[in-house]
């Protein structure tokens, strides 16, 4: 039987964890400056890595052994795709390669996974608190280099899933929840694997609303981070839980004057810093207390002006060579249930590294 070390919800909630700290979280700076210029309604991103870097690793410590998974770019077009801020719609492009190595998640060992979208993949982010980013619509391919798994995303009466066919074998519909969840059960181990490789592929998305929604703050509190250098965020309330948690966790923004302007903006660095920041508003979502540090440097903030107004045509953070945005020990451990006082299991858990950049620019602008 393959290993199984990652929790499927637990992999789920990685990401899902540290975006939704930006939107759920309580704030001690609640008020929000006016928007002070205007966007375009459809931009292109671009997620690239440096050569031959992971984009993202995974870690988890079981049985006093490391295990990971590691997310490369295939060195080519990037993960690309446009993004639409006021609807949060996201389709993935036509061509974009993942390869996804899990040494340590098959007995078999060794075959890394190759993720190919070959039909724009649709998806819309949901409310409260990032409630689903299952894709609505696309097509993918998952290999290891002997079988092939297809998949399509579809509804049946309203109720999202996918339909896969293995080595061109009759298709096969699985519920959204069940799909996720296929590469941690005993099942069929080609379609365990295209479950792994999506929940991956979710995982990255999830980043772009994060940068997203981290430029929307950073613009939102301009005048805070420049006289106060940092903002702090309050997480949810853990007075209830006796124990050796705080009985409030924090998120932390941190401004850092790069240019040396003496203004919040392009060409900035700026810092999160979690501590004990339980998400639990959506607690069958986001089962997790977070600790760690995400850098994002060279922020981008280009605008031109159009009947009055500044238009943002280009955004995100950049520092060259496939940087400006880095994950350092970000740290989430798994609930084991939501009892109180709350209990953690020490096994679960799980870090995540890596470093990218993350540029959005506005539709066919040069």
């Amino acid at each position: 039987m393959e290993n199984r070390p990652w929790g499927v919800h637990v992999l789920l909630c990685l990401f899902l964890a540290a975006a939704a700290t930006l939107w759920s979280c309580g704030e001690e700076h609640p008020e929000k400056e006016p928007a002070d210029a205007e966007s375009s309604a459809l931009f292109r991103f671009s997620l690239q890595a440096g050569q031959s870097a992971p984009i993202l690793t995974l870690s988890q410590l079981v049985d006093g052994k490391k295990s990971f998974i590691e997310v490369v770019n295939d060195g080519q077009g990037g993960f690309t795709g446009t993004f639409e801020p006021d609807s949060g719609r996201i389709v993935l492009d036509e061509g974009v390669v993942l390869i996804i190595s899990s040494p340590d998640h098959w007995d078999e060992g060794g075959g890394d996974l190759t993720f190919t979208v070959e039909e724009g993949i649709e998806i819309v982010r949901d409310f409260p608190a990032f409630r689903t980013t299952f894709p609505r619509f696309g097509t993918f391919a998952v290999t290891d280099g002997h079988d092939i798994v297809r998949g399509t995303f579809a509804g049946i009466t309203g109720e999202r899933g996918v339909n896969l066919s293995v080595n061109g074998s009759r298709w096969t519909f699985f519920r959204e929840a069940a799909f996720a969840g296929l590469f941690g059960v005993d099942a069929d181990v080609r379609q365990r694997k295209a479950s792994l490789a999506f929940v991956v592929v979710n995982l990255l998305v999830r980043q772009i609303f994060f940068v997203a929604r981290t430029i929307d703050i950073i613009h939102e509190h301009k005048q805070d981070l420049l006289d106060d250098e940092t903002i702090t965020f309050t997480c949810s309330d853990l007075s209830f839980s006796p124990g050796p948690f705080p009985e409030t966790g924090t998120r932390i923004i941190t401004w850092f004057d790069a240019d040396g302007d003496d203004r919040v903006g392009a060409g900035d660095s700026f810092r999160w810093d979690l501590f004990s920041c339980l998400e639990d508003e959506e607690a069958d979502l986001v089962e997790g207390l977070v600790s760690g540090r995400v850098d994002l440097a060279g922020m981008v903030d280009i605008r031109v002006e159009r009947g009055g107004r500044d238009v943002v045509v280009r955004f995100g953070f950049d520092q060259g060579g496939g940087s400006g945005v880095r994950f350092t020990d970000f740290a989430i451990t798994e609930m084991q249930d939501e009892s109180q006082p709350l209990v953690t299991d020490g096994s679960r858990t799980f870090t995540l590294n890596g470093e990218f950049s993350l540029v959005f620019s506005e539709n066919n602008s040069d």
